[in-house]
């Protein structure tokens, strides 16, 4: 009788049938375990939709060509929760100051409604992530706003290897295209290594450098070639 118990003890199970402080500690970790499996299972992006295309949302009596979020009437039309997510990709479109300086605050509204980080716009194939790199473009947004809003969307998931089907251009791609040095960081320092000098069919299979060198964008180059881009690379 007294092994019996001896082993009791020594197997960490009470006498009484009340759990030892090391089975509660190992319960809780592995609960702990669960938890963190379906924290990870829930965080996980969805698999990626195409949204369909619809037309940008104007205000019945506005007398705007375009949409612009500072006027109250699109900004309500905006903030409305029955606006769609196609709806506000086709205001993305809209290459206008108005609406590419305010990608933070339209994009937040497109996640709010719903739309995974690497969704596509049924118009274009460009995902959030590529629209931002679009909207740090000299002259015509702001591309700090536009960082700032790309690495929320990485660190929700945002996968900048995503290409557009119409164009085979990835995020790096668009941000060399349109001189973001900004865009160029952020989406490097999320990329795979090599992905600086991954080619795009659509530039006749020239790289980041290429599309930069071809549209005379020289912030671009400098930056890709601060990041270890090939010039040499044919």
């Amino acid at each position: 009788m007294e092994e019996a118990e001896s082993s009791k003890f020594e197997s960490g199970i009470d006498p009484e049938g009340e759990m030892t402080k090391e089975e509660v500690q190992k319960e809780s970790s592995e609960g702990d375990a669960v938890l963190d499996r379906s924290r990870v299972v829930s965080h996980a992006p969805a698999r990626p939709v195409i949204h369909q295309v619809a037309s940008a949302p104007m205000p019945s009596d506005s007398d705007f060509s375009f949409f612009d979020p500072s006027d109250p009437q699109c900004r309500a039309v905006l903030l409305d929760p029955h606006t769609t997510v196609p709806e506000l990709f086709a205001v993305l479109r809209q290459w206008v100051p108005q609406v590419q300086k305010n990608i933070a605050l339209i994009g937040n509204e497109i996640l709010k409604r719903g739309c995974g980080v690497n969704d596509r716009d049924g118009l274009t194939d460009m995902s959030l992530l590529h629209y931002c790199c679009k909207a740090g473009a000299p002259g015509i947004g702001d591309a700090e706003s536009a960082a700032g809003f790309a690495r929320k969307l990485l660190s929700l998931g945002a996968d900048p290897s995503l290409r557009s089907r119409w164009t085979n251009m990835s995020a790096l791609h668009y941000a060399a295209y349109f001189d973001v040095p900004h865009l160029i960081r952020v989406v490097s320092q999320a990329s795979q290594p090599g992905e600086v000098d991954a080619t795009c069919s659509d530039f006749d299979f020239g790289t980041a450098l290429h599309i930069a060198a071809a549209n005379l964008c020289t912030s671009a180059v400098r930056c890709l070639l601060e990041l270890g881009a090939n010039p040499a690379f044919k």
